[in-house]
C-alpha cells in the first residue's frame, strides 16, 4: 500500500516536475510550446481516427503530421490502458471505488491515477474472488478494440510513411526520444507499469488453478 503511493509521488515527482538536469525534457511547469503542439497532434491522431478518416477521403479536419514511431508508440499505450476498464469492473475488490472516473482520468494522465488506484483498491477489503468471472459484452468489446488499436498502431510504427526508412530506423528514432523527449520517457515507464498492473490485476480475477490464468503475464 505504502510502496504504491510512494512510487506515485515518484512517478510525478520525476516524470512530471523534477528540472531538466534530472531527466531530459521540461517538467510541466517549463513546458515549451513545441512540446505541447507534440502532444496535442498525438492526441488528435488519438486511435489514428483521423488520419484514417483522411486515407478515406474524409478530410474535414486534417490528421495532423506526427512521426510514425511515436504516433505507433502513443495510440499503443492507449489501447492498452483503454483495455483497464472492463478488468477494472470485474475486479470485486475495488467495487466501492470510482473505477470508472479513475479510468476516464488514467486514459489521460496514466499512472498519475492508475497507481493511485491500485494504492486505493489495496485499501479495500478482500472480497471472495473463488469464483469465475465471466467476460461480458463490455469486455469482449473493449477487447476486440484494443486489440485491433493495438495491432495497428504496430503496424503504423513498422510501416506508415516508408520514405522514412525502415523498421530499424524507426526504432532507432523511437530510442533517441526515449533519451532526449520527457514525453515518450513517460509512456515507457506507463507501459511497464501497465504490465505489472495487468498481471496484478488479472492474477486476482483468473482463479488459481484456471489454465489461462498464465496470459496474464502477457502485454
Amino acid at each position: 500500500f505504502w510502496l504504491l503511493w510512494a512510487t506515485t509521488i515518484a512517478y510525478v515527482g520525476l516524470l512530471l516536475l523534477s528540472p531538466p538536469d534530472w531527466l531530459p525534457g521540461e517538467p510541466i511547469w517549463a513546458i515549451q510550446s513545441d512540446t505541447i503542439q507534440e502532444i496535442l497532434n498525438e492526441s488528435l491522431n488519438f486511435f489514428f481516427i483521423l488520419p484514417l478518416l483522411n486515407l478515406l477521403g474524409i478530410s474535414y479536419v486534417q490528421a495532423p503530421m506526427v512521426n510514425p514511431a511515436t504516433q505507433g508508440f502513443f495510440n499503443l499505450a492507449e489501447a492498452w490502458i483503454f483495455m483497464f476498464l472492463p478488468l477494472m469492473l470485474m475486479d470485486r475488490r475495488s467495487q466501492q471505488l470510482p473505477r470508472t472516473l479513475l479510468w476516464g482520468l488514467a486514459m489521460f494522465l496514466t499512472n498519475v491515477f492508475l497507481m493511485p488506484y491500485m494504492a486505493l483498491r489495496l485499501g479495500q477489503p478482500m472480497e471472495n474472488q473463488l469464483n469465475k468471472t465471466n467476460k461480458g459484452t463490455l469486455s469482449r468489446l473493449f477487447g476486440s478494440l484494443g486489440l485491433t488499436v493495438g495491432n495497428l498502431a504496430v503496424i503504423w510504427f513498422c510501416l506508415n510513411r516508408p520514405d522514412l526508412g525502415g523498421v530499424l530506423s524507426r526504432f532507432d528514432y523511437l530510442g533517441r526520444q526515449i533519451v532526449s523527449n520527457r514525453v515518450t520517457l513517460a509512456f515507457t515507464v506507463d507501459m511497464a507499469l501497465f504490465w505489472v498492473f495487468q498481471a496484478w490485476l488479472m492474477g486476482a480475477i483468473i482463479p488459481t488453478g484456471e489454465r489461462v490464468r498464465p496470459l496474464r503475464f502477457i502485454p
